[in-house]
């Protein structure tokens, strides 16, 4: 079985799948997900307001910035996410799988993030297309999986942070995968 993982690992090796980029992409995706959650949250609590809270009504266009906003940054999130597991895929077939509490954590968070993140931003740009094939509320899921993700995310940035620190401002630094 380990023969296997090898040999899968370096069929899938590429140039291009280096841990610079997998930072770069990392942090534009991590940005373009904050966008939106930010954004939503904003979108949410005006449609149903806590009791406390207050929001200016002007300019009267706010809104729309705002839903551009989040539209735009959710459907920027289809080719970051894309890139970023074309670029960690050979990570897949290392060797022991687990290794300890911290690639439990890591695999554990990556697995929630990247399956949360794909029914996010699928139910959200069908949305945009007032296209409802499931038989759940929007909103509602749209909402609760918005934490799932930056949660999921937040632990990921947590397990990862070393590698984050290392790469995050390194120029040419092409270390393979």
């Amino acid at each position: 079985m380990r023969r296997l993982l090898l040999t899968l690992q370096h069929a899938v090796a590429a140039p291009t799948r280096n841990l610079r980029l997998a930072v770069v992409v990392g942090r534009l995706l991590a940005l373009a997900f904050l966008v939106c959650f930010g954004t939503g949250l904003y979108s949410h609590f005006l449609q149903e307001p806590l009791p406390w809270m207050r929001f200016p009504t002007q300019p009267v266009q706010l809104y729309q910035v705002t839903q551009g906003i989040h539209i735009t940054a959710g459907i920027a999130c289809f080719p970051l996410i894309l890139a970023k597991l074309y670029t960690v895929f050979p990570k897949l077939f290392e060797t022991p799988v687990i290794t300890g509490v911290g690639s439990v954590l890591e695999r554990a968070s990556i697995a929630v993030f990247v399956g949360a993140s794909l029914v996010e931003i699928t139910i959200g740009l069908l949305n945009t297309y007032q296209f409802y094939p499931w038989p759940f509320g929007f909103r509602e899921v749209h909402f609760a999986l918005s934490f799932v993700i930056i949660g999921s995310l937040a632990i990921h940035i947590g397990v990862k942070l070393p590698i984050i620190r290392q790469y995050w401002r390194m120029i040419g630094s092409f270390t393979p995968m």
